[in-house]
Parts: structure tokens; C-alpha cells; sequence
């Protein structure tokens, strides 16, 4: 029980998180960086395997980020429903 309040109070800190002035900044950037690395990947030398593969790196980096966030509000919206449940029967 106490693990589904654990994570269910972290996702209302992701929520927040989101919400927040600093949380929408750092999603755009993470946003930024991918459109940024995806547009270097079309021209980028493709004989230059290194730079490719950190370009492909960072856009892999910036949608996690955003991924990241999004699953541990899920995860706690899951967990506060599996609470609730628990706690009617």
C-alpha cells in the first residue's frame, strides 16, 4: 500500500512538474534539441558514422525526456486507482 502511495505521489510531482513554468521550459528544449538533432541528421555527411551516431544520440536523449515524465504520471494515475480500489473492498 504504501509503494502505491509512493508512486502516486510522484506522478502528482510529474503533473506539477508539467504544469510548472520550469517544467513546460525543459519539455520545449527537450522538444528543441530533437527537431535540432533530427534536422543535422538529414544533412549530415553520412560517411561521418561518429556524428551520426551522437545526433542520434541526443534525439533519442530528448524524446526520452519527454517520455520519462509522461510515464510516471501515468504510473501514479494507475497507482492512485489501484489505491482506491484496495481501499473499497
Amino acid at each position: 500500500m504504501d509503494d502505491l502511495i509512493r508512486e502516486a505521489e510522484i506522478g502528482d510531482e510529474a503533473r506539477k512538474f508539467v504544469e510548472s513554468e520550469l517544467g513546460k521550459a525543459m519539455l520545449d528544449r527537450a522538444d528543441q534539441q530533437l527537431r535540432a538533432a533530427q534536422e543535422a541528421l538529414e544533412t549530415v555527411d553520412p560517411t561521418k558514422i561518429e556524428e551520426i551516431r551522437s545526433l542520434q544520440n541526443k534525439a533519442q536523449m530528448a524524446r526520452n525526456f519527454g517520455e520519462w515524465v509522461v510515464e510516471l504520471i501515468d504510473r501514479g494515475e494507475n497507482a492512485l486507482t489501484q489505491w482506491r480500489q484496495n481501499a473499497e473492498s
